[in-house]
């Protein structure tokens, strides 16, 4: 409990430094995850996820009020990069243009007004840009495969501390379809450290 708790605190406290929006609403998901998987009656349960949205939801809005006044800049700018990756796959499907190689190939094809970015800001994009569809197939189902296996882990004992461990590798999982997370060391070795944990304790 007290290392679930640590990990929780550590976790607001970044989210609260970073000023992250789409971390925001994956934290609200998680929350209702774990809710959802607790051995509570329903009734308490619809009460405490009626809570989490509504207490969660107007908190958003209230912080990244000014933002969505501002036009959410760096929400159109990663529509650029994603449309920028997409062409850069099916012009060359096979293949890719080549690992990290995303920014010469976007600094070539953005628009003029466009910012400048070296990553996709979607992991999953970013595969298909770089290594082809078959790349993105295949980190696709490793991603996905480890999500599932994770919660059937999870499911054979019901533990608080797998529960937790498999909610965090869902929103870390998730959050790269807007993120470079897979390009953050400290970010991808925590993931993967504890995502081996989680598989490797399955039971046969």
């Amino acid at each position: 409990s007290f290392l679930c708790g640590a990990f929780a605190v550590g976790a607001m406290a970044c989210l609260y430094w970073s000023g992250s929006k789409g971390g925001w609403l994956l934290a609200l998901a998680a929350g209702l995850i774990v809710l959802l998987n607790q051995n509570l009656s329903k009734q308490l349960k619809l009460a405490l996820v009626c809570s989490v949205l509504v207490i969660g939801g107007t908190g958003f809005i209230w912080k990244y009020a000014g933002f969505f006044q501002r036009g959410a800049t760096s929400v159109v700018a990663r529509f650029d990069y994603w449309e920028a990756a997409w062409k850069t796959a099916v012009t060359r499907p096979f293949l890719g243009s080549g690992p990290g190689t995303f920014g010469v190939v976007y600094a070539q094809i953005k628009r003029p007004e466009s910012e400048m970015a070296r990553l996709t800001h979607n992991d999953y994009l970013q595969q298909a840009s770089d290594s082809g569809f078959p790349g993105l197939a295949a980190y696709v189902l490793f991603i996905s495969g480890m999500v599932w296996v994770g919660y059937a882990s999870w499911r054979h004992d019901r533990s608080p501390v797998r529960l937790g461990i498999w909610v965090g590798l869902l929103a870390w999982a998730l959050q790269a379809f807007g993120e470079f997370t897979l390009y953050v060391p400290s970010l991808a070795w925590t993931a993967f450290a504890f995502a081996g944990w989680l598989l490797g304790s399955v039971k046969p």
